[in-house]
């Protein structure tokens, strides 16, 4: 049992953030800890930032982290993982999905949308957190669907070192969340995740 865990989630309006939230809070919680789930939408429509937070533990009690605080940053757009790392703890973890989604500023030609090795080199340098990146959009299409990218993603963080919850009470917790028509595909894609995740750490 670890004393407290903090995930942020984050990612673009209709990519299932605040579903992959809920999974993770309910295994939490199945696994007999403390939960705290909590959610700012921002702008919630179709490619608006979304941030999401799941704290657990043994001792758990606000549902926002507190900055510099979060273990992981699970973040299922590069850029979205950059606009809150001022969360991540030192030496904390960088999980995200590889595959941008540019925001309209980058498509009128306004903005700049960085590299992925410029995102990397900020996250390894600037905050001595450890990067993790991989395309999950196509395993989730691997699997039957792009919109279960969010289970690719909680598939390949259960492989992560130190990460506390078990990937067999997160299948559980799916067979018994999601839509019947969609279970097969969703422990497809979180199977999918994980074993990626051993072919990168």
């Amino acid at each position: 049992m670890v004393k407290e865990y903090n995930i942020v989630i984050t990612g673009v309006g209709g990519q299932g953030i605040l579903t992959a939230a809920n999974l993770l809070g309910w295994t939490a919680l199945r696994e007999g800890y403390k939960v705290r789930v909590g959610e700012v939408h921002g702008m919630s429509q179709r490619f608006g930032s979304v941030i999401s937070y799941v704290r657990f533990g043994e001792n758990v009690y606000g549902a926002m982290v507190p900055e510099g605080k979060a273990d992981v940053i699970l973040s299922f757009e590069p850029v979205e993982a950059l606009r809150y790392i001022n969360y991540l703890k030192k030496g904390g973890l960088v999980f995200t999905n590889s595959r941008p989604i540019w925001p309209v500023q980058v498509s009128m030609g306004l903005a700049k949308y960085p590299s992925h090795e410029e995102i990397k080199r900020i996250v390894e340098e600037d905050f001595e957190a450890k990067y993790i990146s991989f395309d999950a959009e196509n395993l989730a299409k691997e699997a039957g669907n792009v919109i279960s990218t969010n289970v690719v993603l909680i598939g390949a963080l259960t492989q992560t070192p130190d990460f506390p919850l078990s990937p067999e009470t997160i299948r559980e917790v799916i067979k018994v969340s999601v839509s019947p028509k969609v279970i097969e595909l969703n422990l497809k894609a979180f199977e999918l995740g994980l074993k990626k995740a051993n072919s990168l750490l």
